[in-house]
């Protein structure tokens, strides 16, 4: 287990502002959760992990079958391989996605240093990797082109927020404003024939605040990435009731030979709230309350023949952990030493324990 402050990456101070909290992280061996940290840089109180949005909906939705034809399609040994070939990717794709956003300009011609970079920083290399350079080129391009078509105006980049209503954190790729091309009555009137002087619906360029999923996957997309995207605008709704959002879209690169493309959902709408909702509390239920209530093991200090290694062995639980990243909270339980019939029952362990759920 492991605890880190997770800021938000970029956002437009005279746009947008900053929620009246900050955010950490804590990394479990089996999904992570969010956790909630008051200006002074102390754990807020009560404490409360929100679980992170892509593990609950991990703990409540099912592999889309799509998704679990290809595996079986492939093999668990080839599909493992090629999904962790494909993560390393879409992250270095949303880090340069990033840069563009912030810097508004980018050279095709660094991506193979790009990709050196990343491999070597990350300690990671596959035979395919030597596609990524000229992949990366391709996402680029199909990026920029959809920039451009929609007017992207960036207000935010990797926006860390929490729900307090719904017991769930994640960052947001990016808060922006965009161009959209919208049909209604725009003040046009029809000239001539039977309707002459009746209202006529006409498309008007408009703009709207909108939060962008990126995919970094030319194949399409799935319904757990539009519950994503519905949980993301109640999200950043919640925070901030004062500038709702408009759109919840996905992006990503299509498989384009000559001309630049790029595929796009919105999925606003496309989500019943009750579903949303039990698909929350569920993963409240299976992730949430256990992480809280559990007890995690670490190991420190010096060992040897003379004495028991029971000493060496701590248990606390995940508040006492963070607190010992982001300071002390009066009256809070201490962690304590092994017992001897815990030691018993870990003589084999020489791991920090997992997440038991």
């Amino acid at each position: 287990m492991t605890v880190e402050f997770v800021p938000t990456e970029w956002f437009d101070e005279n746009a947008i502002k900053l929620p009246n909290y900050k955010v950490g992280r804590v990394n479990f061996g089996q999904g992570r959760s969010y956790i909630k940290i008051d200006q002074d840089g102390t754990l807020a109180q009560p404490f409360r992990l929100y679980t992170s949005l892509t593990t609950s909906i991990a703990q409540s939705m099912p592999t889309p079958k799509a998704l679990e034809d290809w595996k079986f399609s492939l093999g668990k040994k080839e599909a493992d391989r090629q999904m962790k070939v494909r993560a390393h990717f879409g992250t270095m794709m949303h880090i340069e996605i990033g840069k563009f956003i912030m810097e508004g300009v980018y050279d095709l011609d660094k991506c193979d240093e790009v990709v050196e970079n990343y491999t070597s920083d990350n300690n990671f290399w596959d035979n395919d990797c030597t596609l990524w350079a000229h992949e990366l080129k391709e996402d680029m391009l199909a990026f920029v082109q959809f920039y451009n078509d929609y007017e992207i105006v960036p207000l935010g980049l990797e926006y860390v927020l929490l729900s307090d209503k719904r017991g769930f954190g994640t960052p947001i790729d990016l808060v922006c404003y965009m161009m959209v091309d919208e049909k209604g009555e725009w003040g046009e009137v029809y000239k001539s024939g039977e309707r002459k002087g009746e209202p006529k619906i006409t498309s008007k360029r408009v703009k709207k605040r909108a939060i962008i999923n990126f995919k970094s996957g030319r194949k399409g997309f799935y319904e757990t990435h539009g519950i994503q995207m519905e949980c993301e605008k109640l999200l950043w709704d919640e925070n901030f009731p004062e500038s709702p959002i408009d759109i919840a879209m996905n992006w990503a690169p299509a498989d384009w030979k000559t001309t630049p493309g790029y595929k796009t959902k919105e999925w606003q709408g496309t989500t019943s709230q009750e579903e949303i909702k039990a698909i929350l509390v569920l993963a409240q239920i299976r992730y949430q309350v256990k992480a809280e209530k559990s007890q995690y093991m670490s190991m420190s200090g010096v060992i040897s023949t003379a004495d028991s290694v029971v000493g060496a062995l701590q248990f606390e639980d995940v508040e006492d952990f963070c607190n010992r990243k982001f300071g002390n909270t009066p009256n809070k339980k201490r962690s304590h030493k092994a017992t001897e019939a815990k030691q018993a029952a870990l003589t084999k362990s020489f791991t920090s324990s997992a997440l038991p759920i």
